[in-house]
């Protein structure tokens, strides 16, 4: 029998979560999890100690954001020994077939490699999730085993052994690109990436963009791009030299400043919508 640590961190969305550790516990109640309240003021950690008493509940600082509170979780687990650790959305709703996908897809890497579950709209219909293949074309479900280039981080089982070799998240990253770094390391360590055979969770669609805000002022948009949830130039700078080389690097850092510099219709005129 496998022991498996669930990794989650969590701000301000309560039923959200709480439907999340739902869904989890009924499918498989052997679990431990290490939640990351990240400073949650609508009774999120409440909630979670009175139904969930079972929870590794871990107070955040209240900036850390999806990279540094799923890395604080993973601090807290790697303190002990488990065999998988899976990170998990607490926006995803897994399904039934979750857990016995996900092992069996480790079956076949002999848990020597990292698998990222398919996810998939609420009705069905459309692939939101899971990773992108060396084209940059979202991988869809083909009942086998795809790898991944870019990975996303919704639904991740990391077998131990992966584990003793990458370690934790780059703590470098504050919310997002820690979840793509980490397959891009485990690639250039010769580590396979890949994606479940079918989809085994719901979940929705983030359209935030990131890289610019319209409709405001340049100072807000600059203090937006510069904050966590937004492209910040410099952790953009340290990805893009850590994987494509310091002319990549600096070539987009500029971009991004003037992108966030030019008016709004000069930007629809010369982008159209990519960056609205």
């Amino acid at each position: 029998m496998y022991n498996i640590a669930v990794l989650l961190t969590c701000f301000n969305r309560k039923q959200k979560t709480i439907n999340c550790l739902n869904h989890l516990f009924k499918l498989k109640s052997d679990l431990d999890v290490y939640l990351v309240d990240d400073g949650s003021t609508d009774g999120t950690s409440e909630s979670i100690v009175k139904d969930f008493p079972q929870v590794n509940l871990i107070k955040g600082s209240g900036n850390l954001f999806w990279n540094k509170g799923m890395h604080l979780a993973w601090d807290y687990a790697a303190k002990n020994d488990y065999d998988y650790y899976l990170w998990l959305n607490d926006d995803v709703i897994i399904y039934e077939n979750c857990f016995d996908e996900l092992f069996s897809c480790a079956k076949l890497t002999e848990s020597k490699a990292i698998i990222s579950g398919i996810i998939e709209t609420s009705d069905k219909k459309d692939i939101l999730y899971g990773g992108y293949d060396s084209n940059k074309k979202l991988i869809k479900p083909t009942g086998e085993l795809n790898s991944i280039r870019n990975m996303n981080g919704n639904v991740v089982m990391v077998p131990k052994e992966v584990y003793k070799i990458l370690g934790n998240l780059d703590i470098h990253y504050h919310h997002d690109l820690g979840d793509v770094d980490y397959g891009l390391r485990a690639q250039n360590k010769g580590i396979g990436v890949f994606t479940t055979r079918v989809a085994i969770a719901s979940g929705e669609k983030n359209d935030i963009c990131r890289v610019r805000q319209n409709n405001t002022t340049i100072s807000k948009r600059f203090k937006k791009l510069y904050s966590p949830l937004g492209a910040n130039p410099k952790i953009i700078f340290y990805y893009r030299n850590k994987y494509f080389g310091f002319i990549n690097a600096v070539s987009y850092f500029a971009f991004l400043h003037f992108i966030n510099i030019i008016p709004d219709k000069l930007n629809k005129l010369i982008f159209g919508n990519r960056y609205v």
